[in-house]
């Protein structure tokens, strides 16, 4: 279903998604930069590229911190919201996400997670005071992100739910437009325009919500619509306004695809979510590995974030741009020493003092991260020497892979490393996996033109690279076989 009501002629993806998402990426370096001119702050390739390896990581580690710091949601634990995530995961045909309920002042509902199984998290500052019908609205939205594909980016973007000021300014175009698209999943999951109007109001201002007047607040809404000014404080935003949603749903409800979709929403909310691939007990088969071309797109995009990472670590960038003109003037205004001074050349001791900070074994300057000689570090660098690049790059691929399962790369095209039997490879696995892969590259690449879905390193470490897409198919494909093998047994 889920693919269904985003493709085709009843999308419920807004017509400018794509385009907003175009445009957000190719514009967000230049106001990147405009905005560290107001920071004092560079902000370019490397440091973002760095942003994205640190917040793959975080996301990832987040989970732990839920499943020790929250309550997880389940059929004996809170089983009202477990049945309102269960029957909109049914009419969405997705998976179930891992349910959480954590104190949160400022997101009511968030979804995390860069593939299944996603994380729903609730606050227990609002989840009481929503209706169960104004919940499912409230759900069915966060769902909708993740049917959508929203989730892994906004994960990337914040763990909280693009909070932000300077991140909902950047990518706000997408993020709002995101938002409208999943306004029209939660209307269809809770089915009524009014508890969902109600429960935006219930989420913008809290128990105060029960107080207002959806009429006289859609009255706002008109008086914004004719003030280019009013409309502009939009954009500081990650949210569109409120009053703006409410009037889209309304719209969108008055619509031929809304009576369609509801139809099917209704029709399949009351059969079972599918199920994902059961770890250890279903095994990959050669159809659910990745293509040549889906791998070689992957790659190309981690490669250029792994250049990224190496600018940003090292300080590789044009050294000449940086060259600082020391001048040291007397009392009496008479140049008494003119000294230059380059960045990141440390073949003078004294230079390393100049806009730097040492940190154990690595010192933080105006031109980057550099390791200081003579500590265990400097040490450990030396033995790659001139292939450090390249051992980076396999550093990258391990720690990625073992903590997050997938690299930025893999995210955008849809792969994920599993097990022969779907299990997570672990760190241990994953170094392995990239120490066949890097070391004997110059084999594997030939070889992948005619091994292109189960290649060298993929066999001799005992991982395979899947598709989503395949893996959820392989996940329907085996229940249906089960639910039919238990049909057919005699009572």
């Amino acid at each position: 279903m889920a693919s269904r009501i985003f493709s085709g002629p009843s999308t419920l993806r807004h017509p400018r998604e794509r385009l907003a998402l175009l445009g957000t990426l190719l514009w967000a370096l230049p106001v990147a930069g405009i905005l560290g001119l107001f920071i004092h702050e560079r902000i370019d390739l490397p440091k973002v590229a760095l942003f994205i390896v640190i917040a793959m990581l975080y996301v990832t580690l987040a989970r732990g911190r839920l499943i020790g710091s929250s309550v997880m949601i389940h059929e004996a634990q809170y089983p009202r919201v477990f049945s309102i995530v269960k029957r909109a995961c049914a009419a969405l045909e997705i998976p179930m996400p891992l349910i959480f309920v954590r104190e949160d002042y400022l997101v009511p509902v968030a979804a995390l997670g860069f593939g299944e199984p996603y994380s729903l998290v609730l606050s227990s500052h609002y989840i009481e005071h929503f209706q169960d019908d104004e919940l499912a609205f409230m759900i069915g939205r966060q769902l909708g992100h993740i049917a959508a594909g929203h989730t892994r980016f906004i994960s990337l973007l914040s763990v909280n739910g693009n909070e932000n000021p300077i991140i909902a300014l950047i990518f706000g175009p997408w993020l709002r437009i995101c938002e409208l698209t999943c306004d029209k999943v939660g209307l269809l999951v809770c089915g009524s325009l009014d508890a969902a109007a109600r429960a935006i109001a219930i989420a913008s201002f809290h128990h105060f919500g029960r107080n207002v007047d959806m009429d006289q607040f859609a009255e706002q809404g008109r008086e914004i619509a004719g003030d280019s000014v009013l409309r502009w404080g939009e954009w500081l935003g990650a949210e569109p306004y409120a009053t703006r949603r409410i009037a889209d749903m309304r719209a969108f409800a008055q619509t031929h695809a809304f009576q369609t979709l509801e139809e099917w929403f209704l029709r399949e909310a009351y059969e079972p979510p599918p199920a994902l691939p059961a770890p250890g007990r279903v095994t990959v088969s050669r159809a659910d590995c990745a293509g040549w071309w889906r791998r070689f797109t992957a790659t190309l995009i981690d490669l250029i974030v792994v250049t990224s990472l190496i600018t940003a670590i090292s300080g590789t960038d044009d050294s000449a741009s940086h060259v600082v003109n020391v001048t040291n003037v007397d009392k009496h205004g008479k140049t008494t020493h003119t000294a230059t001074v380059v960045p990141g050349d440390t073949s003078d001791s004294s230079d390393e003092s100049v806009g730097s900070t040492q940190l154990g074994w690595i010192r933080v300057g105006v031109d980057g991260i550099h390791v200081v000689d003579g500590t265990p570090l400097a040490a450990v660098a030396g033995l790659f020497g001139k292939n450090a690049p390249f051992w980076a790059a396999g550093l990258y691929f391990a720690l990625l892979v073992g903590f997050a399962g997938q690299t930025f790369g893999m995210m955008i095209a849809g792969l994920r490393v599993v097990t022969k039997d779907f299990r997570k490879p672990g760190i241990g696995l994953s170094i392995w996996r990239y120490v066949i892969g890097f070391g004997l590259f110059f084999i594997i690449i030939p070889v992948s033109f005619v091994q292109h879905r189960v290649m060298l390193h993929d066999r001799w470490s005992g991982t395979r690279l899947i598709t989503a897409e395949r893996a959820m198919a392989r996940a329907a494909s085996v229940a249906a076989t089960t639910t039919a093998a238990a049909a057919s047994v005699p009572a």
